[in-house]
């Protein structure tokens, strides 16, 4: 495995520690790991694990330094399999390079309760998210809606081999944090108490480990307070790769987090305080209720100066509370905050998000349309390929009547719909126009609803080898366009498609994936043709005259196709009756049996001109709609691309009489399949990943 770590930078602070010990843990268990960051006093120790390391200036927000960055990261992406984030500038900014796409997984850290505004439309906590406490997955969840699923509970750990260094307590009041806006408020506080302290306790002193863009504000106010005390009492050390050679010589120590965990491991007395909160001593009692926050405080009274000086009087005041407090707390860090325990945690994550999805098909299934039915065969062998073992399928009254999918749920019942997509990682709208108006204003409304369902539940979502309708009216185009920017991918059956899709302004998100129908085997033009179908839609406009006319012209038999008899009852009664030759395929087998014996078609449905392609018989396409104009339109490209004689046209009954499907061979239909199915297996790759084949 490759994986890429990335990280603003690796100076002092908790989360940067987390990632140490994270990376030499993995690296360990032989892990490739390549760290991304803007350096830092980790990094040494960080290359001697084994760990290469590169730098970015992901520290800094000016449009150079992001440009820069990008591009480096936009580099190492390519080599890697699964890229770990650990801050929300880093998770976004490779977001936005994979862009819609799987490849790579993203998986994400949370080190902080971050507040939703001003950035939480824009935030991202990859496509799997280790959190490290539980209220931090509790904010995720209210905050920013990600499904609890997808949220796993890690805690920080520390290595027991560093804490086994005989500790050495000296007068010492020890506090360790990066220096920084939003994270320096305990060491301003130390500062600002540092005279009473002196005055009740004038052999100790202040330690203040670690460095950021507020040391220098932090060593004026230091320096300000030592000329009022008189003697140097606040010690500022910067920042160190070995916080632990510092720490053994605290008697109490004053932090959060990772850094509290570390001096708690020493079996160090310690005070709970930080920005977030005021813990205040951490002991029996409250221990469990401060490793919820993970011993920040979060939600807890705020940080002030005559707590925090109360609270480190009683700790110095009692020398035999402080051992009996120091060992507890270092009982429960090394039994409960081991590497192995993060390092699982994190592996775990990993194979979750390489592992093929749970998917669940939406589409017009279950109504006896070949066409509809051969898309879902198709569809299922085509996932199969990407080893994803669990399919399941929104289908007319849940019946489930295509082989190996898992389930079938009714499209019609919103509990089904809801179990659905429960069980499912992520929701594929699969062939058809589904996303439109012209036939029905409730068919846009019910897709539409369900894929925000689905958003709303933190499923990816994604179409395959599907068209955008028409839609008539401002708030149907809306609607469509706020529902597409949600997809992970759209695979778009035809070039008008994709323009659609520009028009919409989500063609990045948008690749070339025809009809899944082209996958189906290919058959070979008939030798010795004897009759022409007709492939009806609905109640046709085809006239008796017109099928007469053709029938002398060509010295051929008519027959009639039906794809869809629920749809085109009326028209077989009305052919039958005249003694017209009807069929009604229940499956592609016995379409190819019907048109084996046809020199042509002339189709009014889609999927009809799609059958006579892949059974090499030419097509006449007879309709006033788009989607199969759009199909004629792809079709007549490709063969010109490919160097081919055209092997569809569109209908006229004078087209019909000049023989134009004459000198299309099987060699055409061939080369025009494969370049099509070319463009599906692309778009399938993009969306699934090579990972998984």
């Amino acid at each position: 495995m490759n994986l890429l770590m990335v990280t603003d930078k690796m100076h002092i602070g908790g989360a940067e520690t987390h990632v140490v010990t994270l990376i030499e843990n993995l690296a360990a268990r032989g892990i490739r790991i390549t760290l991304l960051s803007s350096g830092g006093v980790y990094t040494k120790r960080i290359s001697s694990s084994g760990a290469r390391c590169v730098f970015a200036p992901l520290d800094k927000r000016d449009p150079i330094s992001i440009l820069r960055s990008a591009s480096i990261l936009r580099e190492e992406m390519k080599s890697a399999d699964i890229v770990h984030t650990h801050t929300r500038y880093t998770s976004r900014l490779a977001a936005s390079i994979r862009g819609n796409g799987k490849y790579p997984p993203i998986v994400a850290t949370a080190h902080l309760d971050f507040p939703s505004f001003p950035f939480g439309p824009i935030s991202f906590f990859g496509d799997k998210t280790l959190a490290v406490s539980e209220d931090i997955k509790e904010g995720l969840r209210s905050k920013y809606s990600i499904n609890e699923d997808a949220i796993t509970v890690t805690r920080n750990s520390i290595d027991p081999e560093i804490f086994v260094r005989q500790r050495c307590p000296k007068k010492l009041i020890v506090h360790t944090s990066r220096i920084d806006k939003g994270r320096a408020k305990c060491a301003f506080a130390l500062v600002a108490a540092a005279q009473d302290i002196i005055k009740r306790f004038p052999e100790h002193k202040i330690l203040i480990i670690g460095t950021g863009n507020c040391f220098g504000k932090l060593k004026a106010a230091a320096d300000s307070a030592n000329a009022r005390i008189g003697q140097k009492a606040i010690l500022l050390a910067g920042g160190t790769d070995d916080v632990p050679s510092l720490l053994k010589y605290a008697e109490v120590f004053v932090g959060v987090s990772r850094a509290a965990l570390e001096a708690m491991a020493f079996g160090i007395p310690t005070v709970i305080a930080g920005d977030e909160g005021y813990g205040g001593i951490i002991y029996e009692a409250n221990f469990d209720e401060l490793a919820k926050s993970n011993f920040c405080a979060r939600g807890m009274e705020s940080l002030k100066k005559e707590r925090l000086l109360a609270d480190i009087f009683f700790m110095l005041e009692n020398a035999p509370l402080r051992a009996s407090i120091g060992e507890y707390c270092k009982g429960r860090i090394l039994s409960e905050f081991a590497p192995d325990a993060m390092a699982n945690d994190a592996l775990r994550v990993y194979k979750s998000v390489l592992e093929p999805p749970r998917v669940c098909l939406l589409g017009y299934f279950g109504y006896g349309n070949l066409g509809d039915e051969e898309s879902l065969r198709r569809a299922i062998d085509l996932l199969r390929e990407y080893k994803i073992r669990f399919i399941s399928v929104l289908t007319r009254n849940g019946e489930l009547s295509i082989l190996g999918a898992s389930a079938a749920y009714d499209r019609m019942n919103p509990y089904d719909v809801a179990e659905a997509i429960r069980r499912s990682d992520a929701v594929i709208l699969a062939g058809g126009n589904l996303l439109q108006n012209e036939t029905s204003a409730r068919s846009l409304l019910y897709y539409t609803a369900i894929l925000r369902h689905a958003k709303n539940a933190g499923k990816r979502i994604y179409a395959i080898s599907s068209g955008i309708g028409r839609l008539k009216g401002g708030s149907a185009t809306a609607r469509v366009k706020r529902c597409l920017s949600d997809f992970s991918a759209i695979g778009l059956r035809t070039r008008a498609d994709i323009d659609t899709a520009k028009r919409l302004s989500v063609w990045e998100a948008s690749l070339p994936m025809p009809d899944l129908c082209f996958l189906m085997d290919q058959g070979k033009k008939p030798e010795k043709p004897t009759r022409f179908g007709i492939i009806l839609s609905g109640d046709t406009s085809f006239s008796l005259s017109e099928i007469a006319a053709i029938t002398r012209d060509r010295a051929l038999l008519p027959e009639i196709i039906s794809l869809f008899p629920e749809d085109d009852e009326s028209s077989i009664k009305r052919f039958s009756a005249s003694g017209i030759s009807c069929i009604a395929p229940k499956c592609a087998e016995e379409l190819g049996q019907a048109l084996a014996s046809c020199a042509f078609t002339v189709s009014e449905r889609l999927h009809g001109a799609i059958f006579s392609v892949i059974f090499h018989v030419p097509t006449y396409i007879r309709a006033n709609e788009g989607k199969a104009l759009h199909l004629l339109t792809e079709l007549t490209e490709r063969a010109k691309e490919v160097g081919a004689s055209p092997i569809a046209h569109q209908y006229s009954l004078q087209a019909v009489r000049r023989k134009k499907e004459v000198g299309a061979c099987d060699s055409d239909f061939n080369n025009i399949i494969l370049s099509l199915q070319k463009d599906i297996r692309s778009a399938a790759s993009k969306m699934f990943g090579t990972n998984v084949t």
